[in-house]
């Protein structure tokens, strides 16, 4: 395993610092498009940041799939876990 599985609030802070908002505005099932306005561009970078954070490598095509805090979480710990 490469890094510490992460809990759902460290990854809501992890967004809320790359976004630049208040940790408290981001619910764990917020859209980040919808409800947050987060552009695809912005939620790729964030995404890019977390694979570095994490040690992993995400295709392209399970970008679509992680628009919120909780599928970014699960998709972690599926991850991690099977490192």
């Amino acid at each position: 395993m490469t890094a510490a599985l992460p809990t759902r609030d460290a990854l809501r802070d992890f967004f809320a610092e790359e976004l630049e908002l208040p940790s408290e505005v981001i619910g764990y099932e917020s859209d980040f498009a919808a409800d947050l306005g987060v552009d695809s561009l912005a939620t790729m970078e964030i995404l890019v940041q977390l694979e570095k954070k994490y040690g992993i490598r995400l295709e392209e095509s399970e970008f679509a799939g992680l628009t919120s805090v909780n599928a970014v979480h699960a998709f972690l710990l599926d991850r991690l876990e099977a490192a």
